[in-house]
């Protein structure tokens, strides 16, 4: 019975241990994948953030342009469509 405990026991003491250096090992390479993770988001915002000041910068030069300069002339008079009654009945779909 004692043989027996003994056993039961430096099996139980064996798999904590490997138990603890798997975890071990699973919480560093969670901790480098997230370290990775991060360094990946911060360059993508960076390039986010540079394109959004490239647009910025094309909308303010764009702003600033005269479209008479550029050929473009006021209308003479603007007209709206009227509003159709039953525009449901003359429209189709596609059908699966």
């Amino acid at each position: 019975m004692r043989d027996h405990l003994v056993s039961i026991l430096s099996f139980s003491c064996g798999a904590l241990t490997l138990s603890y250096i798997a975890l071990v090992g699973f919480t560093i390479f969670f901790a480098s994948w997230q370290t990775t993770a991060t360094q990946s988001l911060r360059a993508s915002e960076g390039q986010l953030g540079s394109l959004e000041a490239k647009y910025y910068s094309a909308m303010d030069h764009a702003s600033t342009l005269n479209p008479t300069q550029l050929g473009y002339v006021t209308p003479k008079s603007v007209q709206f469509v009227p509003a159709a009654q039953n525009v449901g009945a003359t429209l189709t779909f596609a059908r699966n």
